[in-house]
């Protein structure tokens, strides 16, 4: 990498990194560097000209090169039709960008696209709920519970109990325990309220003592 590429990404990683964290459950390693190329493909297409900053206009290059890496290694599972609209907006917002000099609206980019606005939201929606998926394993399970000072039966247990949940379950207790996220982060993805993931917290723990005693 010359020095100018690398002093491009080194002014920019507050940004990548900004966009990375939409996507808390994934490797931040191998973000980053789908990140960079991103940036840099940005880099080259941006018209220093224009009237737009180039952290605006590299955000949608950004960010539709980790849509991208994610869909195609199949970390986040939508429909082959949804998969199909997503390429079509990143590479909408792409040309948009390009050619208005600026990022484009939602309504703008629906409008081009001949799509409902409520069809982009949904679209969107249905990526931050895919990025909570978790693959359980004893060493990030021991992660978890290592300052508890647990013997190692009831980690067998608590791996078993884990294990029994059921697809959605898992996500969310992934999302609360493993990633941090607060139940008010879990209401605005899954548009409910924080009293309802409250009550579906509360039942899902239950089960888990239930099964672990």
């Amino acid at each position: 990498m010359d020095n100018e590429l690398r002093e491009l990404i080194q002014n920019n990683e507050n940004l990548i990194y900004s966009i990375i964290h939409k996507f808390r459950s994934r490797d931040y390693d191998d973000l980053y560097q789908v990140g960079c190329i991103g940036l840099i493909r940005a880099y080259n297409n941006f018209n220093s000209n224009s009237n737009v900053k180039f952290t605006s206009y590299a955000y949608n290059y950004i960010l539709g090169e980790i849509y991208n890496y994610l869909i195609n290694n199949r970390l986040i599972h939508l429909s082959p039709v949804n998969v199909k609209l997503l390429n079509s907006i990143n590479r909408a917002s792409e040309y948009l960008t390009n050619h208005l000099n600026r990022n484009p609206t939602i309504s703008e980019l629906c409008s081009f696209l001949e799509i409902d606005e409520a069809k982009y939201y949904y679209l969107q929606r249905m990526i931050k709920i895919d990025s909570l998926d978790y693959e359980y394993n004893t060493s990030n399970l021991y992660n978890l519970v290592s300052n508890e000072n647990l013997s190692k039966d009831t980690l067998i247990d608590l791996k078993n109990a884990l294990e029994s949940l059921t697809y959605d379950e898992k996500k969310l207790i992934n999302a609360r325990y493993f990633n941090n996220y607060t139940q008010s982060d879990l209401a605005k993805i899954y548009n409910t309220n924080q009293v309802k993931i409250s009550r579906v917290e509360k039942k899902i723990l239950s089960k888990l003592k239930t099964k672990m005693y």
